[in-house]
């Protein structure tokens, strides 16, 4: 979920209110902060290639299909005041392809906003799979809502409105530990370190958990980590040495950590 400070950033409105602007956004400004100095000899890929054209061309070339009601609400929430939180075309294949691998029937959404990456995931549960959306206020989830009665999956859906932490302890209160397949983070960073936790006990053996804007454009590579950058960095390097999980932290949309919870 890209965040309004990525507007100073990038002014060109142009890239703001492009549907997969997000993917642009999270290489670019990497880019810019990394950019190394160009070697004498071997091979540096980042000194040879810039890397927005190669990410375009990596989501060009990937089989992305979205029905109607999934590209109709990406369109809403590209013109949406906030619609660059919205999650991009890669993020969302990314856990299509997790879900498939997994054989998902349940799933969580932490941070769910107009729901895209909710509906994305929905497609793709079995007829008596349920999706369960987080998210700290109902307004953006009601611009959603007629997309996923479109699609036929309203049903599959319970929406939790509340602070996520709240809303996690209350699922763990209901029994559900160990029962969710995939699960996708996307709201405030500050809290990245309670969502892990409490989503680790969540998830089933062999799950996995996706915390998007793992890398917040780039601001993971500066010097000094201030709020909520801080948080971000943490869980990334938690990852690394957590007991029990296997982890991978990509370079899309504006970052991807996958954390998959080892079989027991």
């Amino acid at each position: 979920m890209a965040l309004n400070w990525i507007k100073d950033v990038f002014t060109d409105q142009r890239i703001l209110s492009a549907t997969v602007c997000g993917a642009a956004i999270g290489a670019s400004v990497v880019y810019t902060l990394t950019k190394p100095e160009k070697k004498r000899g071997g091979s540096n890929e980042n000194s040879k290639w810039d890397k927005k054209p190669l990410r375009d061309y990596c989501i060009k070339h990937t089989n992305i299909i979205e029905p109607k009601p999934l590209v109709l609400l990406r369109q809403k929430t590209a013109v949406h005041e906030r619609g660059i939180m919205e999650s991009t075309h890669d993020v969302g294949q990314l856990l299509v392809l997790l879900m498939r691998m997994t054989n998902a029937k349940n799933v969580l959404e932490v941070g769910t906003f107009t729901g895209v990456a909710l509906l994305k995931m929905a497609y793709e549960l079995p007829k008596d799979g349920k999706a369960y959306a987080m998210d700290v206020s109902d307004e953006y989830c009601n611009v959603g809502k007629p997309f996923m009665e479109m699609a036929g999956l309203r049903d599959q859906i319970e929406y939790i409105i509340g602070p996520a932490v709240d809303s996690l302890a209350a699922l763990s209160a209901k029994g559900l530990n160990g029962t969710i397949d995939v699960i996708f983070i996307d709201a405030d960073k500050g809290n990245y370190p309670n969502y892990l936790k409490a989503c680790l006990e969540l998830l089933t053996p062999g799950g996995c958990i996706v915390f998007d804007n793992s890398t917040f454009a780039g601001r993971v590579l500066l010097p000094e980590l201030k709020e909520p950058c801080n948080h971000i960095d943490t869980v990334n390097k938690t990852a690394m040495t957590l007991p029990g999980v296997t982890s991978l932290l990509l370079d899309i949309g504006d970052g991807c950590l996958v954390i998959r919870k080892d079989m027991k």
